[in-house]
């Protein structure tokens, strides 16, 4: 019996072990799965702060919207609109702090640009047809840029919007696409972005670059007005493009040049202006001009806490009272928008 002592003991020892293994074991899976939890719960934590940071973000982004549109609204409730462009506001950049923040406002003119669905016509409820005057007047901005192959393009983009599926001389409908195995067809609907132009077929990078500073597009078919008081000198080609190619790029320019320090009181007083007046322009060139705009950008961004966010609005102001016909959260505040 003594003998067999030892063996015991030895046993014994090797459960001690083989628990105390278990035990550490153990230990190290609980350790781990506290961690789990803990750095879990840390990021639940802080997405919970970040949402929260975001959503208040969005909210100030809508006041300021809110604070924009009904600043506009009190200029246009005066009776001297030609103002507008005058005013401590309109076209500066406004900063307002915020608690743990801060948040500015711009609001620029959003009628001085060309209008990318002015390529087709609409009457009513009708089909979308192609516009000539507005082929002619995109395919001077073109050749104005240095552009090849202006009329094409001009054509090919009014092929894009128009309900026909017929292309026009130079453009380029479903066929032109790759037909019933393109990966997507013109949609013969008004252009809702100008980022749609890089799927257009002829408007490379260098076509769209060259543009971008001067177009939009607006959510109605037809020409832009221009809003002759706001309007700058490095926007002088669409002055031009307006009018026709009687009016040179550098004639635009000396007009601008020309402004009254308290702007034209009249569109009439614009239209005297000696490169106008010598000038054949119909009644329906005259009436492409106006004292006030009828677009608006209205472009914020919020800085608070650890986020920041922005927001460029579109306001339409036709029924005389401003309202919000588009908004895009995330967007570049010094892009103009549509």
């Amino acid at each position: 019996m003594r003998r067999n002592a030892p063996a015991k003991a030895h046993t014994k020892e090797g459960e001690r072990g083989a628990a105390l293994a278990t035990v550490l074991v153990m230990v190290s899976v609980m350790s781990m799965l506290a961690i789990t939890i803990v750095e879990s719960a840390r990021f639940g934590i802080q997405r919970t702060a970040n949402q929260e940071q975001m959503d208040q973000s969005r909210w100030y982004l809508l006041g300021a919207e809110a604070y924009a549109t009904s600043r506009i609204n009190q200029y246009l409730s005066q009776a001297d609109r030609n103002t507008l462009g005058l005013s401590d506001w309109f076209g500066q950049t406004l900063t307002l702090p915020l608690d743990q923040g801060a948040m500015q406002i711009s609001v620029w003119d959003g009628d001085n640009c060309f209008n990318l669905n002015s390529l087709a016509e609409q009457s009513e409820d009708g089909p979308l047809v192609a516009s000539e005057a507005g082929q002619a007047r995109l395919t001077h901005l073109l050749e104005m840029q240095g552009i090849l192959n202006a009329r094409p393009l001009a054509v090919t983009l009014s092929d894009w919007i128009d309900t026909d599926t017929t292309p026009g001389m130079g453009g380029a409908e479903d066929d032109a696409y790759g037909g019933t195995t393109a990966t997507y067809l013109p949609p013969n609907r008004l252009i809702a972005d100008p980022s749609e132009l890089r799927f257009i077929r002829g408007f490379d990078r260098s076509v769209i670059a060259r543009l971008s500073s001067l177009v939009c597009v607006r959510p109605a078919a037809g020409p832009n007005t221009v809003s002759i008081n706001t309007l700058r000198i490095d926007q002088a080609a669409l002055l031009s493009v307006m009018v026709g190619r009687d009016l040179t790029l550098s004639a635009a320019e000396r007009i601008i040049r020309d402004r009254p320090p308290g702007g034209w009181t009249s569109v009439e007083q614009f239209l005297s202006h000696p490169n106008l007046a010598i000038l054949p322009l119909s009644d329906a060139t005259k009436a492409l001009f106006v004292l006030a705009p009828r677009w608006y950008v209205i472009s914020i961004g919020v800085s608070y806490r650890d986020a920041s966010e922005t927001n460029v609005a579109l306001l339409d102001t036709a029924t005389g009272h401003g309202r919000i016909v588009r908004r895009v959260f995330g967007a570049d505040p010094r892009r103009s928008l549509l």
